[in-house]
């Protein structure tokens, strides 16, 4: 059975796309700010990055020992994030899918939860979405989005709902469906559309961006709305870029036994001669 949500390719080229038929430009990508490939995590090479950068995304293998113990620390309630009550600097999180329906509790909460397998398959574009979604929110600042935008009319529609509820508005909304299958379809790698092809997909994207604590404190907040149930804290920011890439390093990377498939793109200000 085909489905309407395919997996992304991770090439920023795609992200920045300015085609109307595209994603993040024509739908409110500022033009103060770029999709880049990061393509190391020493310190020296990271002080090269253009700054201010909003937001880190990372395409890692979600199976084998790395997936488990990811799970272990959702299981052992790790992360707990309690963020901030300004409307400005709330996390945007959204819930994209769900790998088993509850067995017990509410019916509501079971057809709930059912709703979001149609959108399984889109963790590229919900790695988009909090990323862009989690930028500054001051419309005087360069670097949000336009206030006419397609991404900035979503936000204000879904802002104050739950994880689950801007589940079900994504999927009935139709420029976002129509920009990914776009997106899905222009990238150098086949794309699978069947459940059974999908189901050999062990690739996932995720999101980085920085939270403001309730006492006012800086977290790099991981955000995945497939194995996390809301925003992770991933502990103290000074520097989004260098605490990502270290988090990466001893999160990701050391516990995925030896397995190379990684991808880095940042989300962040374009360089002085772009």
């Amino acid at each position: 059975m085909a489905t309407k949500w395919v997996p992304l390719e991770a090439d920023p080229e795609i992200f920045n796309a300015a085609s109307p038929f595209l994603w993040s430009a024509p739908l409110g990508l500022p033009k103060t700010l770029k999709f880049n490939d990061l393509f190391s995590l020493d310190p020296e090479f990271l002080q090269f990055i253009p700054q201010p950068v909003f937001a880190v995304l990372l395409l890692f293998p979600c199976r084998g020992k790395l997936g488990e113990e990811r799970e272990k620390e959702e299981a052992a309630g790790e992360g707990e994030w309690k963020g901030s009550d300004d409307e400005n600097k709330k996390i945007w999180w959204i819930k994209q899918t769900v790998r088993t329906i509850r067995s017990h509790g509410p019916v509501n909460d079971q057809l709930k939860l059912e709703l979001l397998f149609q959108i399984g398959n889109a963790c590229g574009s919900i790695g988009l979405l909090h990323s862009l979604l989690n930028l500054p929110r001051d419309p005087a600042s360069p670097y949000a989005l336009a206030k006419d935008s397609l991404l900035a009319k979503f936000y204000q529609e879904t802002k104050e709902l739950s994880g689950i509820d801007k589940a079900k508005s994504l999927d009935a909304a139709t420029f976002f469906e129509e920009a990914h299958k776009r997106v899905a379809e222009s990238g150098q790698s086949t794309v699978p559309r069947t459940a059974e092809e999908l189901e050999h997909v062990d690739l996932h994207f995720i999101s980085f961006v920085e939270g403001t604590a309730a006492d006012g404190s800086k977290h790099v907040i991981e955000l995945d709305g497939s194995t996390r149930n809301g925003p992770f804290n991933r502990g103290p920011c000074k520097s989004l870029l260098h605490d990502v890439a270290r988090i990466v390093q001893e999160k990701y990377i050391d516990r995925a036994e030896g397995d190379p498939n990684f991808t880095l793109i940042t989300l962040g200000a374009k360089g002085e001669d772009e």
